[in-house]
């Protein structure tokens, strides 16, 4: 293991923890940075949108400039989190952007992300939509979600609860032979 990914892990590590090791926290991500470490940037900037108790608009505008890069250097997970930020933020066109970019690159936490800002926005059945293909493919929050808004004994409800449960290649009278075709 390298010093970059070493000091990924322990300032992860430290950033949770809080308190007295967050200079440490801050410190060890921003040297894993600057080491070229990718994940880096976004456990950093997570660190100083959510963690950070000294966080005020300077820590605000280098955190957006971190997941910036990171969306540049395609690490994963940073195409969620910066339209989680920018749907915060109140940037509402660039939010649903980058979450439909993280869903399309297959983030797995970016459906429910994404189905929550297009509730927002008001189109509740894409909304909906989206939440039901992620519980069908197995996503536990979108599952839990879709279940409680519809009826227990419905059939949509069995239809979701039976593709849960199926794997997702077997569901095809005829596979496809460039992979799953669900």
């Amino acid at each position: 293991m390298d010093d970059a990914e070493q000091w990924f892990r322990r300032g992860g590590e430290l950033a949770d923890e809080g308190g007295p090791a967050e200079a440490e926290a801050l410190a060890l991500l921003s040297a894993a940075v600057a080491a070229g470490h990718g994940p880096a940037l976004v456990r950093l900037a997570t660190f100083l949108l959510h963690q950070y108790s000294e966080a005020d608009l300077a820590s605000h505008a280098k955190a957006l400039r971190l997941l910036n890069e990171a969306v540049a250097a395609d690490v994963p997970g940073s195409r969620n989190m910066l339209g989680v930020t920018l749907w915060d933020d109140g940037a509402l066109d660039e939010a649903e952007d980058s979450l439909r970019a993280a869903v399309a690159d297959g983030d797995p936490d970016a459906p429910v992300n994404l189905a929550g800002l297009l509730h927002q926005e008001g189109d509740d059945a894409a909304a909906f939509t989206l939440l039901r293909q992620a519980a069908e493919r197995g996503d536990g929050p979108a599952y839990w979600i879709v279940m409680r808004l519809l009826p227990p004994h419905s059939r949509a409800a069995r239809e979701i609860t039976t593709a849960r449960r199926t794997p997702i290649g077997s569901r095809c009278a005829t596979p496809s032979p460039t992979g799953p075709c669900c």
